[in-house]
């Protein structure tokens, strides 16, 4: 046997304590001094190498062409591109998807990430990205022995499911994120929370810099909210589009945010949301005028849908804080210099409170109806 794999098991063995009496036992496949494990992916059979020290799980083109081929990914699963070292200490360009479900022995791993790689030696790996959501396991021989846990065969009673739902909604109520994640994070684990509140549960783990289970949380409800209202798909896709984002995944990241912006309602503050984050995605690209003329439109439509002057607020007195908002964020968003003070002018005129403390520091008035034919849009 490969010596490596002799260190990996005799660690295993030492290292991991027992962890309750109910376990399940996986017969592997040696071959060529490594263990191949059956698996299904995303139903289909087939046996990976059982690699601890591969980050991710690993197909190679041919395979991922035949999943693609039988409808068992889409282009829906693709993440983006990327390159990995492979064992000869090469780099390879791969394809990150996303895998909906391995199945082993009646244990299904949900949402791992897998790399493709292009070329004929390309081995078929269950990585760490499979392997760290197995739990506790160890390694006897050629079995692979994973260990169910006490948490797992323990139930919450319905008293129990209801109190921590109050709890977590109170918390989340009261932008308490850390404490609402831990009871929704309970509660999401045993498959107790509602579309919706996986939805608030994904977007506590973001406040808590959590992105991969965020992203996880979002990939399992994915197909359930396609099906749903308007307002849970621009959620979702807002959500996703802020973990792409973070992932430095800008293609991703935009797709998923104009998606959140086209099924948002017209006009609401989660479609607001969502063309501020479009904005600044063209941002971080350093595609500053793109960046602009996103926030310029959308102000634009605004104004032509509620029959608007930018002038309004002070020919006819108007006040507007979602326009002032707008205007507040073309502002705020690229740290535009003293020529564009005319944003910040605007927005304090039609009742943006943020913009209206900072005029008051500049010096800058905003009330006067003589501004209207300075600050034109």
């Amino acid at each position: 046997m490969n010596i490596f794999y002799k260190v990996i098991i005799t660690f295993c063995l030492s290292a991991i304590c027992s962890y309750g009496n109910a376990q399940t036992t996986i017969q592997m496949e040696e071959y060529g001094g490594v263990y191949r494990i059956p698996c299904k992916v995303n139903g289909a059979k087939m046996k990976l190498i059982f690699d601890t020290g591969a980050n991710n799980v690993c197909l190679s083109l041919t395979m991922a062409e035949y999943l693609f081929d039988n409808e068992l990914i889409s282009k829906d699963d693709i993440i983006g591109r990327g390159s990995s070292t492979v064992a000869d200490g090469s780099i390879v360009d791969h394809i990150k998807i996303n895998i909906k479900d391995i199945e082993i022995q009646g244990i299904h791993l949900k949402n791992v990430e897998a790399v493709v790689i292009d070329g004929q030696n390309a081995p078929l790996l269950l990585g760490q990205s499979a392997i760290k959501k197995l739990g506790k396991w160890s390694i006897s021989g050629n079995k692979l022995i994973i260990a169910s846990g006490q948490k797992k065969n323990v139930a919450l009673t319905k008293a129990e499911i209801d109190r921590l739902i109050v709890e977590a909604d109170n918390a989340y109520k009261d932008e308490a994120y850390y404490v609402a994640l831990d009871k929704y994070g309970i509660l999401y684990e045993k498959n107790q929370l509602s579309l919706k509140r996986i939805l608030k549960y994904a977007n506590c783990c973001l406040k808590a810099e959590k992105d991969d289970e965020a992203l996880e949380a979002c990939l399992s409800i994915q197909d359930k909210v396609e099906k749903t209202s308007p307002t849970d798909k621009a959620e979702l896709y807002y959500l996703m589009g802020i973990c792409y984002t973070r992932m430095h995944n800008d293609d991703l990241a935009v797709k998923f945010i104009e998606q959140s912006k086209y099924y948002a309602k017209p006009w609401s503050k989660q479609q607001l949301e969502a063309v501020v984050w479009l904005s600044v995605n063209y941002g971080l690209k350093n595609d500053y005028l793109h960046a602009t003329l996103i926030l310029e439109d959308y102000i634009s439509k605004y104004l032509t849908a509620k029959k608007l002057k930018p002038t309004d607020c002070w020919e006819k007195s108007l006040s507007d804080e979602f326009l002032g908002g707008l205007y507040y964020n073309l502002y705020t968003a690229f740290e535009f210099g003293k020529e564009d003070e005319k944003y910040l002018v605007l927005s304090a005129a039609w009742g943006d409170k943020n913009a209206q403390d900072l005029c008051d520091e500049f010096d800058l008035n905003y009330s006067s109806k003589r501004n209207m034919y300075k600050y034109t849009y």
